[in-house]
């Protein structure tokens, strides 16, 4: 964390404003009405649920987003600002619509999401995260890729290229790639990466491996600071390829709505990597924000503080250290 710079993380990627009906059995399509055990109306998508968790972390963050100019963009405006993320850098058109997917919830906490196209995500391109904002920030967080389809391949690297060269570290975090490009997508922006943990359903399917040794030889290539793998319920993997790490998850119930846990583990992890702890200790950080949003439905509504992620990892008998020491 640098004094002198205004925000210590710029969160940039997709904005969503979600409905969310949790108990529902996956025969849904096999009758014609089901009765949902609960219902809930929240903001979401990546690069917000990456921000809200931050700034409950106590990190200055920003967000850049592209919004329509309508009800749902305000509800969304309204949870990051409670949080106390900026939202001056958002960018909103009111000829386009805020993404504002439906999420079914089955009765193993599993998210499956119906979308709509033409959202304002799709039109979210490099330019939105301007050379003014990186100038005032310490990291890039983009926690979009493969989905913000102007984003793809060379935007992409130009991004994280311009990021470097304001001196910004940087991470990335990727979703599904429903149009099977993958690599093609990430490939150029790897090469300014320092932090990429995507989940082990995306590391397998980018290193053709399903075998964690390769998949790490595979990204050994570029030149990651840390490289990880989110195994869901069996934790999380972590590497410098020198000293590789395995962290069991600290949520140790059955999760109420697993929706936005990846990203709360990336942001904890990047809020702890810009405080300047080792890598173990991000992934404690992580491993704790990511639990604290598995104990209640929505994206984001659970995100847990900076002491609350403190007392999780204490609770564990974990030890946190600093880089260097």
């Amino acid at each position: 964390m640098h004094a002198n710079k205004k925000y210590d993380v710029i969160c940039a990627g997709i904005a969503t404003w979600d409905t969310l009906f949790s108990g529902i059995d996956r025969d849904l399509m096999e009758v014609d009405g089901i009765l949902a055990k609960g219902y809930t109306a929240s903001s979401g998508g990546d690069a917000v649920n990456a921000a809200v968790n931050m700034a409950r972390l106590g990190i200055r963050t920003a967000v850049c987003a592209s919004l329509g100019k309508d009800s749902a963009a305000q509800l969304v405006i309204h949870d990051l600002q409670k949080a106390g993320a900026d939202t001056s850098w958002l960018t909103q058109n009111e000829q386009v619509n805020t993404a504002a997917p439906v999420l079914l919830i089955d009765p193993e906490g599993e998210r499956h999401i119906i979308r709509v196209p033409d959202n304002g995500n799709h039109f979210f391109t490099d330019e939105m995260v301007p050379d003014a904002l990186m100038e005032q920030s310490s990291h890039l967080h983009l926690a979009s890729a493969n989905v913000l389809k102007r984003l793809d391949g060379e935007p992409l690297g130009r991004l994280f290229k311009r990021a470097k060269e304001h001196g910004l570290t940087t991470s990335l975090d990727a979703s599904y790639d429903r149009d099977g490009n993958w690599m093609k997508n990430i490939e150029t922006a790897l090469h300014y990466c320092d932090i990429f943990i995507p989940s082990m359903q995306e590391a397998s399917i980018y290193a053709g491996s399903q075998d964690i040794d390769q998949i790490t030889a595979f990204f050994s290539a570029y030149p990651l600071q840390v490289f990880g793998i989110k195994l869901g319920e069996k934790g999380v993997y972590l590497t410098d390829f020198r000293h590789p790490v395995r962290l069991d998850t600290m949520y140790h119930a059955k999760p109420v709505d697993t929706t936005g846990a990846g990203d709360a583990f990336l942001a904890g992890f990047v809020s702890a990597w810009v405080r300047g702890y080792d890598m173990r200790s991000c992934g404690l950080f992580g491993s704790a924000q990511s639990a604290s949003v598995l104990a209640a439905v929505g994206a984001n509504r659970s995100a847990g503080t900076l002491e609350d992620a403190l007392k999780r990892i204490k609770a564990e008998n974990e030890t946190l250290h600093m880089r260097g020491k």
